[in-house]
């Protein structure tokens, strides 16, 4: 059975996991905004729509991070819920940790509300940037 240590250990390493992918979505970000800049004054179409399918998988990418990271912090909570529940005593940083989560849930794709305001932010910024003329 792991230890208090152990489950912060996992859940740090699998943080910094989760950031450094969020690093590589933050220069697709980038990226996207760049592409959606250069064909937007254009009137080619194939391009438009290849940059606007981009640009949702970049969206989509960042929803999978947010809800990776969600489901990093539950399944962390759910750790402690077993650790105590197998009769080991665990810190009131790890109870606060728990009561702050939902052990146990599963992955989920669906964003929460900030979430998906930045997340629809970002891409109606994109879609503009490719569609609107003038």
């Amino acid at each position: 059975m792991y230890t208090e240590m152990d489950i912060w250990n996992l859940f740090f390493s699998a943080l910094l996991a989760n950031a450094a992918y969020f690093i590589g979505i933050a220069f697709l970000i980038w990226v996207s905004f760049r592409a959606a800049n250069q064909v937007g004054g254009s009137d080619n179409m194939i391009n438009k729509i290849l940059v606007s399918i981009f640009c949702l998988f970049i969206v989509l990418n960042m929803n999978g991070n947010d809800a990776m990271g969600e489901w990093i912090a539950n399944s962390t909570a759910q750790g402690f819920v077993a650790l105590e529940a197998s009769g080991t005593a665990i810190s009131q940083n790890a109870q606060n940790f728990v009561s702050g989560f939902e052990p146990g849930k599963e992955y989920n794709m669906i964003p929460g509300p900030l979430q998906a305001i930045f997340m629809l932010t970002v891409l109606l910024m994109q879609m503009l940037s490719i569609w609107k003329k003038g």
